[in-house]
């Protein structure tokens, strides 16, 4: 089948990556892949992956007429976008006939996504929310390579950022933005290590940007000052950031960068909304797994320096834990897997196009409701309060 991949952006992040990972691997399915991609540090990932790529336009209208165009030149049998922009696009421009799939990894689905398009959604528990409102959605949890994850060095990892043998690390893969409370959950981990680190060896390695990196290195400078060595490294972007968690003896995390370090047999500490930091455990792990290893309400610092204080003093319990979370990203999100399903997928909104195509007027009422959806959210970002605006950020409606 031959499938337009239409990521939302090509900067780093997770959903790009998974768009990314996910095109090279369908391919040992039968597939044929090719990205319709802005420009962007990640064109460097897929060009290694031996993607085809056509860079796509930034503006609305002229995204459109190129992803028609695209289409058609290719033969395209489905057109898969990532995140809500494309999801819209796509479908106010797209044939009837040809077949459309949006992949959503926010926490919730945004109203002003198309009613007809079918859905894959990164957790069980808004599968089931979205199939109660009557929504075509599929369950396609995030992917890893958990054999390639494997493969890296720690030593080399930890010798790269000049860690010696007696630190021990914590590491933390983010975005340094708002949406999700990502920057705050850095920032609060800044703070409980530094008081932390008055009596253990620890090092925080922070890999990541966004528009809080200059509050983050400023925090890190004043933290390492204050103790006279390299408590908080904040390294920056990185296309790679396996190495970050091969150097890790706890990780903290959200969704797919914590599952990246549970496959590398780290610890992890999953962090969430409102004070939410919660360490996978077998009393844990079936929550943390439904709600997208996410979470909602706790104590916040008081309980991160809980669960840091506890492993950091435990080696048999970091062993453990490593072990359990290794065994869940290996049965449960290993990328070829998780392609497996994609493939199937693929099939069934191709086969259902097929045989059930949408009517003219539900189409046009879907897109019709998109439109007005879209434009009140829009004038929101604008107009609205930051509050308003960090829950449309949450639904994956970016300004």
């Amino acid at each position: 089948m031959r499938v337009l991949v239409c990521p939302d952006r090509m900067d780093i992040g997770g959903s790009q990556r998974l768009a990314v990972a996910l095109a090279g691997a369908v391919r040992r399915h039968g597939h044929d892949p090719v990205l319709y991609a802005p420009d962007g540090p990640l064109v460097d990932l897929a060009e290694a992956e031996g993607l085809p790529r056509v860079p796509a336009p930034t503006s609305a209208r002229a995204w459109r007429r190129g992803l028609v165009a695209v289409a058609h030149l290719r033969g395209a049998d489905l057109v898969h976008t990532y995140e809500r922009g494309p999801a819209v696009h796509a479908a106010l421009a797209i044939p009837r006939g040809l077949p459309q799939l949006a992949t959503v990894l926010a926490m919730s689905v945004p109203r002003s996504l198309p009613a007809h398009v079918p859905l894959t959604v990164g957790t069980p528990a808004l599968v089931e929310h979205l199939r109660a409102r009557g929504r075509r959605a599929h369950l396609l949890e995030p992917a890893v390579d958990v054999a390639r994850l494997r493969r890296t060095d720690p030593a080399a990892a930890r010798a790269r950022w000049g860690i010696g043998s007696d630190e021990l690390v914590v590491s933390m893969v983010s975005m340094l933005t708002t949406d999700l409370e990502k920057l705050q959950g850095v920032l609060e981990a800044i703070r409980v290590v530094d008081r932390l680190a008055d009596r253990l060896p620890l090092r925080l390695l922070l890999a990541g940007d966004g528009e809080g990196r200059g509050a983050v290195e400023q925090r890190a400078r004043a933290v390492n000052d204050r103790h006279g060595r390299t408590v908080v490294q904040p390294v920056g972007p990185l296309l790679d950031p396996g190495p970050v968690h091969a150097a890790a003896d706890i990780v903290l995390g959200m969704g797919s960068a914590a599952i990246a370090g549970a496959a590398h047999g780290r610890p992890v500490v999953i962090q969430g909304e409102a004070g939410s930091w919660r360490t996978l455990g077998p009393d844990t792990a079936e929550d943390l797994v439904r709600d997208g290893w996410f979470g909602r309400g706790g104590a916040g610092a008081r309980d991160l320096s809980a669960a840091l204080t506890r492993l950091a003093d435990s080696a048999p319990l970091r062993a453990e834990l490593g072990a359990l979370g290794h065994d869940l990203a290996r049965s449960r999100y290993d990328l070829d897997d998780r392609a497996r399903e994609l493939s199937a997928i693929y099939a069934e909104v191709a086969g259902g196009v097929a045989r059930v195509p949408v009517r003219t007027t539900s189409r046009a009422w879907s897109l019709a409701r998109a439109a007005a959806t879209g434009a009140r959210e829009a004038a929101g970002n604008r107009l609205g309060s930051v509050v308003a605006r960090e829950e449309r950020a949450r639904q994956g409606a970016h300004p």
